[in-house]
């Protein structure tokens, strides 16, 4: 074989190796492409799920939830707060596409975005009632957990916020099971679990008892390790 029939031979098998190689580019982009738009289907029921969800509380709240709303939230506030002016306000504005509400927070004479009214502590509380009438709306299993859900209220409205999640147990047979590093939080819990971790072991679960958990729940830190 001259030389130039081995050039022209070597040429092919390199131009056959690159398409071999950009054929499997090719193949591995588009399992890439399949399985994200397997996952975006997906997405898109549980993304219809959801609306369905929200459109009925707002078929809910728009038949006659209102004020029950407002009137539920706004006992909460007052009860942590112990402010008699403050409560829930549920604005409706009706539009073209159909209504839309906004939550107010009002203090007295002035109402407000309830983050820019009275910060995050009152965020914190009108988002766990709020959770707390959708669960009972819903008739979803009455089972709460919460992960450092009131980290933004002030140690000070803490004991009343543990008052609270008590009512919430006692009223609507909630259990709720509450993690955090705020002791002032456990003062009216019914149980109550350390989780200890020493580096380079697993961490242990422990059950306050006794004293020691009298201690903790007279305790005036604002947090825990």
């Amino acid at each position: 074989m001259d030389d130039s029939l081995t050039q022209r031979v070597g040429s092919y098998t390199h131009f056959v190796g690159r398409l071999d190689h950009q054929l499997d580019a090719e193949a591995t982009g588009i399992t890439r492409l399949k399985a994200k738009i397997s996952q975006l289907e997906a997405d898109k029921i549980q993304l219809v799920k959801a609306v369905g969800l929200i459109d009925r509380a707002i078929q809910i709240i728009s038949a006659n939830g209102i004020g029950k709303i407002e009137s539920i939230v706004t006992a909460g506030l007052q009860l942590v707060f112990k402010d008699p002016q403050m409560g829930l306000l549920v604005e409706k504005k009706e539009g073209a596409r159909g209504n839309t509400y906004r939550l107010l927070v009002r203090q007295g004479e002035i109402t407000g975005e309830p983050m820019s009214t009275r910060g995050g502590g009152v965020v914190n509380i009108v988002a766990f009632l709020l959770r707390v009438i959708l669960i009972k709306r819903f008739k979803l299993a009455q089972f709460i957990v919460l992960d450092e859900s009131f980290n933004n209220v002030s140690p000070d409205y803490q004991p009343r916020v543990s008052e609270l999640l008590h009512e919430m147990c006692q009223k609507f047979k909630f259990t709720i099971f509450a993690i955090t590093h705020q002791p002032r939080l456990i003062r009216q819990a019914d149980a109550v679990y350390r989780v200890s971790a020493v580096k380079g072991q697993p961490p242990v679960l422990r059950r306050l008892e006794g004293q020691e958990l009298e201690d903790l729940k007279a305790t005036h830190e604002v947090e825990i390790a």
